[in-house]
Formats: structure tokens, sequence, C-alpha cells
């Protein structure tokens, strides 16, 4: 791996960039240069029939607040690569997608209640309903595929209603190296068409520069609808006991049309930047 030690009169740190590109433009500016930091602005600013969502940021992680703040030491050792921050906009009469709950509650036409859970393979669900969350009574259970699970059913009447989800079962090999979930912003212009998701976890001795790094497991997920919505699957890779203490990892992922696993020329979604990871560890982010 190239490394450059930065200077105080290098540029900035980040190279930001915008989702959609219509959706607006960042300002980026140096506001204090010392020694020991350089503190920088980045601040998104949404064109009209927008508003700011969040940042993506570099390696991973997010921000929800448009001015993004970001202070780094210059007399410290960098990777020699673009580091891409994205500012995400959306559509003034969007209603943004809320983040993943384990159990999420709506009322509905009719006197309806509606619950949701995002599933996992290999787990187990069961939803209880109590009056006074002493003497729960099982309302619905269903096993686990990667996808929503959706139960409907009479809203109470007369009195408190409480509901508890209980999860069984272990979606992820006690052995794995990295397990966890991957998103992405599913477009229109998928819809009802399904990929391929390519998750690599690489591995590379970070002590010599002109080395390349070496695939040290994989997995391909089939059958991954790309359509309009927030979009979710689970990955699991590699085997903890096989790891070199040594050697430092990074997973890499790319979402392909169907049945064509590793065509450039078809990959529709990727996970940006450098993920560097711990083993054993649980790994989320989005692909863009």
């Amino acid at each position: 791996m190239l490394s450059l030690a930065a200077s105080l009169g290098q540029g900035f740190f980040y190279w930001p960039q915008t989702s959609p590109a219509e959706g607006g433009t960042v300002n980026s500016s140096i506001v204090s240069r010392a020694e020991d930091a350089i503190v920088e602005h980045y601040q998104a600013i949404p064109a009209p029939g927008y508003v700011f969502d969040s940042w993506s940021l570099y390696p991973r992680g997010e921000h929800t607040e448009s001015l993004y703040v970001h202070t780094w030491d210059p007399r410290l050792i960098y990777p020699l690569d673009i580091k891409m921050i994205t500012a995400h906009f959306i559509k003034e009469d969007t209603v943004a997608e809320p983040a993943r709950k384990d159990l999420e509650i709506r009322r509905k036409e009719g006197n309806q209640m509606e619950l949701s859970v995002f599933s996992q393979s290999g787990v187990g669900y069961t939803i209880h309903n109590s009056s006074n969350m002493q003497d729960w009574v099982t309302i619905g259970a269903g096993e686990g595929n990667g996808e929503e699970h959706v139960w409907t059913f009479p809203m109470q009447r007369g009195g408190n209603g409480f509901y508890r989800l209980l999860k069984t079962g272990n979606a992820v090999r006690p052995g794995s190296a990295v397990f966890g979930e991957l998103s992405f912003m599913g477009t229109p212009q998928f819809g009802g068409e399904k990929g391929s998701a390519w998750v690599r976890l690489w591995e590379y001795d970070s002590r010599i520069a002109d080395k390349a790094a070496e695939l040290f497991a994989e997995q391909i997920i089939e059958e991954i609808p790309i359509g309009p919505g927030l979009k979710r699957f689970r990955f699991d890779l590699g085997d903890k006991s096989k790891a070199n203490p040594d050697r430092d990892y990074y997973i890499t992922a790319a979402i392909y049309e169907k049945g064509r696993v590793g065509d450039v020329n078809a990959r529709i979604y990727f996970l940006n930047g450098f993920n560097s990871v711990d083993f054993p560890s649980e790994f989320s982010a989005m692909l863009q």
C-alpha cells in the first residue's frame, strides 16, 4: 500500500460528491491551519426542489447535519487514495425511509395494526402481545429469509396494548471472520429486476508497499431485488481461525446484473472507500 506524509500545503482531505448529481452541491473550505491540526468544513447545499438528507463518510459512517466538520493532523501518514464522501439529497416531497428497526408498528385503515420485521436468514421471529406487560400471548411467528415479514391484526379496544419481538437461532456462524448487512437505495429504472452481490474479503501486509492484496474469502448472494426503495441483504464471510494476526483485512462489495457477477460493465452499486475490518466483527455500510 502506498502512503504519504501530508503537509500543511496539501489540499483538502476529502473529495466530496453528491447523490443524485442534480440534488445539490458541496462547498469545501479550510477554516484553520496549524502544525498539528487542519480544520475543514464541508457544507451540503441542496438544489431547488431538494433537501439535504445525510452524509456517507470515508471509510464508513454517516453524519446527519448538512455541515460536516473534519479535523486531521497533517503530521500523520495517510493512505494515498481518493477519500470520497457523499452528500445525499432527496426531493422535498419525498419521505425518507427510516433507519431499520427490529420491529416497526403502524396503524392501518379499518382499525388494523401492522407489525413489520426485516428478517435475517436462519433466525426465527415470534411476536407477543400483552395488555399488562406480564401475561404475554403469541400472535405471530415466522422464519427469517432476508426479506420483510409483516403481520396484520385488529387493534386492541378499551385498554393498553404492548408488543415484543423475540428472536431465536443464530444468523451468523460462530467462526465467522466478518458478518453484517449491506444496503443500497434502488432506483425505479430497475423496478422488478434482481441482481447478484459479490462480497469479498482481502488480506494484505501493510508493511510491504508493492505487494498486492490476496483474496481471503468471498460470497456471492443471488436474487437481490434492485427496484426502487431501500434494499438490504446480509453476508457472512471467512473463517476467523484461519486469519493471520500479522496481516490486515478489508472488504469490497458490488451488485451486478443477474448472471454477470464480476463484469465491470454490469455493475450497478458498489462499496465506496477503503473498508478495513477486524476479526471477528460486524460490518454495515451503504453501497453507492
